[in-house]
């Protein structure tokens, strides 16, 4: 089994459902699908707003009560691949509150929880000058002074004095999502002068890159390349700009999104399909997009060599909503990706772990376990193999 570090912030998840989105003001339909800053929200949405009027319109729209969970792309991508068996670390920042036990979530504290499920990581405490909290070269400097070597073998960092930052998930009955994160108080801010951790990356085989901040998911993905590291990346919305997606896509073998997600590429290399971007990177990378579509549970493959294949669709009970589906969808893969298995395989999987999130509300409450998980991915998919394929997979999987 090939080892797999996966990069990107924790977060406490506030979920909020909506009556729908057609229903909010203006500024929020220019947003919907992407993730804001707490820090821009007056930007895009206008001087007047902030993130407390924002709540304050949510809140009069919600149709259920607001509660906590587990939040995070990168948590929720190593968590599912680890309940599938697969050999993860997780390369996060968490503030002082790492451990304590928030209302709704199910297993504890968010460190014992994921060290629980088997979720490599080790911890390195940093405490940085008020002064300096916004100042981002400044703050590169002081790390690299002070916390050298360990920061750059480390992959989880307590900020001391910070607070995993607050995540604001809001979605309507139709599944049209959009999202807000704190970079005001959150610790996952150090993340804009925090050096790559290149003696932690020497010693995995890839790194899977998620939405977090720019400066870092760019450091990250340029060391593991220059290192020769398979570099897989969820193209996400939050911190991505076209002149980091230029730097950042030449380099990646495999990269997730979503059509919106996907068309940010297309749009920063000036090309007019999926197709065409193999060819506007000038370098042999990315070798497969994978294009998802969780709420009609499938996903297409496109390769560098032209082929193009589809993958489902599978049934979907969507009991609870979409957010962290596309989380479940690279879990899936990952965690058999990193075993081995061909395209087609990975992607079920993936699908599978989706359609499991649709049924709750919460992204890792939906997480299944192997017997779970072999069970539906036969039900759905056991035509497609043989006996002794079907007997391999349930090998990988130690059931």
């Amino acid at each position: 089994m090939r080892s797999l570090a996966v990069s990107g912030s924790p977060g406490k998840d506030v979920q909020i459902k909506i009556d729908s989105v057609e229903k909010l003001p203006d500024p929020f339909k220019k947003f919907l699908r992407k993730t804001i800053a707490y820090s821009k929200i007056p930007e895009f949405y206008g001087s007047e707003w902030n993130i407390e009027k924002v709540l304050k319109t949510l809140e009069q729209h919600a149709i259920q009560p607001i509660y906590y969970s587990y939040g995070g792309r990168a948590p929720h991508v190593a968590y599912g691949v680890s309940r599938l068996g697969g050999d993860v670390r997780l390369i996060t920042v968490f503030g002082n509150d790492l451990d304590k036990p928030y209302p709704g979530f199910f297993d504890g504290g968010y460190w014992s929880h994921l060290i629980k499920s088997g979720v490599k990581m080790e911890l390195l405490k940093v405490m940085v000058p008020v002064e300096m909290w916004k100042n981002q070269y400044q703050m590169r400097k002081y790390l690299e002074q002070k916390y050298a070597p360990e920061i750059y073998r480390t992959d989880a960092i307590q900020v001391v004095d910070k607070e995993m930052p607050t995540i604001i998930c809001c979605k309507d009955p139709t599944g049209i999502d959009f999202y807000y994160i704190d970079d005001i108080s959150g610790a996952a801010y150090l993340e804009v002068a925090r050096p790559a951790p290149r003696e932690l990356l020497a010693k995995v085989d890839a790194v899977f890159i998620t939405t977090s901040e720019r400066p870092f998911m760019e450091d990250v993905v340029i060391t593991a390349s220059d290192m020769k590291k398979e570099v897989i990346m969820d193209i996400g919305s939050y911190g991505v700009s076209p002149d980091y997606l230029m730097k950042t896509v030449p380099l990646t073998k495999v990269i997730f999104g979503n059509t919106a997600e996907i068309k940010q590429v297309s749009d920063a290399f000036q090309v007019k399909n999926v197709e065409e971007i193999f060819s506007a990177t000038k370098t042999n990378f990315p070798e497969v997009i994978i294009l998802e579509d969780k709420f009609n549970g499938l996903a297409k493959i496109f390769t560098r060599k032209g082929d193009v294949d589809q993958v489902g669709p599978i049934p979907l009970d969507k009991k609870g909503n979409s957010v962290g589906c596309c989380d479940g969808i690279a879990a899936g893969f990952l965690a058999f990706y990193q075993r081995g298995f061909d395209l087609e395989t990975c992607v079920r999987a993936g699908l599978i772990v989706c359609s499991y999130i649709w049924e709750v509300e919460g992204v890792q409450e939906g997480i299944p376990n192997k017997p779970a998980f072999y069970d539906r991915f036969t039900k759905y998919f056991g035509l497609e193999y043989s006996l002794e394929e079907l007997r391999q997979i349930r090998g990988v999987l130690g059931i």
